[in-house]
């Protein structure tokens, strides 16, 4: 099998590259099976803080799912290849670790629902954002309609879907689809700065955080307050000399 994921540490970042430049990018099935073992390496490696996911060459961070591959499968198969890809895709999201998409090129259909999978995207000035799966005849199969609401909102997500249009990184950043805009892309100093910044993060910190912005049903009174008076006892024994 090819390496068609990089990994490669760099203190405690853990840069993952998807490795499929002549085509973009583009993910099948063996793409998806080494991203999920990044993923889980990740994820059980006590010296991985922070994930940051790029693609190769500055053309696409991904072009989203290879089509010639797809549409090769049987009925089965293309199920198990939906139902792969949102499992690949939920572990990214639900990693107790930070996650950044490093985007440069085009990050278009599954590489853009890669993208919105993860906690940060970040992005060059080139690069362009589009979910162009209806005016293929399907729809974004790997929780990207989902995310895209929750993100940007139901009227821009309708929006982004609905209408197919390529999305500049300058308006993507006004629209909330991505964080931050580095003029220099992946060797940006901002770049290191952010990741300097979140691997200083305490891990269980972190964990909390993330657990209580993502979830929907999150309050201010009742059992929420209990959480909160909890974390931060935890936080004052840490803090103790």
């Amino acid at each position: 099998m090819s390496e068609k994921i990089l990994q490669h540490k760099k203190g405690q970042v853990l840069e993952v590259t998807l490795n499929h430049p002549d085509k973009l990018n583009c993910m099948g099935f063996d793409m998806l099976r080494q991203l999920d073992e990044a993923v889980r390496h990740a994820a059980e490696d006590p010296g991985v803080r922070v994930v940051l996911i790029r693609g190769a060459g500055e053309r696409a961070f991904s072009t989203g799912a290879d089509l010639a591959e797809f549409r090769s499968l049987s009925e089965e198969e293309a199920d198990e290849w939906i139902e792969f890809g949102h499992s690949v895709f939920n572990r990214i999201e639900e990693l107790h670790k930070p996650t950044v998409a490093m985007i440069s090129g085009y990050a278009i259909g599954g590489g853009l629902e890669l993208a919105l999978a993860c906690d940060f995207r970040v992005a060059s000035p080139s690069a362009v954002l589009a979910s162009v799966e209806l005016q293929h005849g399907w729809l974004p199969g790997w929780g990207g309609m989902t995310r895209l609401r929750r993100l940007i909102g139901e009227s821009r997500a309708k929006e982004v879907v609905m209408l197919c249009e390529k999305i500049p990184a300058r308006q993507a950043l006004e629209m909330g689809l991505i964080s931050r805009i580095f003029e220099s892309g992946s060797g940006d100093p901002g770049l290191k700065t952010l990741l300097d910044h979140l691997t200083g993060i305490d891990p269980e910190t972190f964990r909390q955080a993330k657990s209580v912005l993502s979830d929907p049903f999150r309050t201010t009174a009742g059992p929420d307050v209990r959480f909160d008076i909890l974390a931060m006892r935890a936080a004052r024994k840490k803090s103790d000399p």
